[in-house]
């Protein structure tokens, strides 16, 4: 495997996409937040959320969308500039998880970075 090349994003007004809700869920909406992207959160409404993920959502700084991740929230829920297409994915299911190879999948091929 090639290594990985290192790049510095202006994140700033991106929208960035969380799929999952466990406390790596809310370190990824915390550093999105610092960088100065919108966080958006897709987790179920019955998920057990970390307290600080919770704060920052009763705070107005994630938006929680309460259910399952479907395929067009990749390119419904980002920027107008960028016709609606979210500007970066972290799934934090856990590589076993089946979803998190569908959804790695489908960013590969619309050209979306995901972690």
């Amino acid at each position: 495997m090639a290594p990985a090349l290192l790049t510095a994003i202006d994140s700033t007004s991106h929208v960035h996409l969380i799929v999952g809700s466990n406390p790596l869920a809310g370190a990824r909406c915390n550093r999105s937040i610092e960088v100065g992207a919108k966080a958006t959160l897709v987790a179920p409404e019955d998920a057990t959320l970390h307290y600080g993920l919770m704060k920052r959502i009763d705070e107005g700084q994630v938006d929680w969308i309460k259910r399952s991740f479907r395929d067009e929230d990749l390119t419904t829920l980002g920027r107008d500039e960028v016709d609606h297409v979210v500007d970066a994915v972290f799934v934090t299911l856990g590589g076993k998880h089946p979803l998190s190879t569908h959804i790695s999948t489908l960013c590969r091929r619309l050209r979306i970075p995901v972690n």
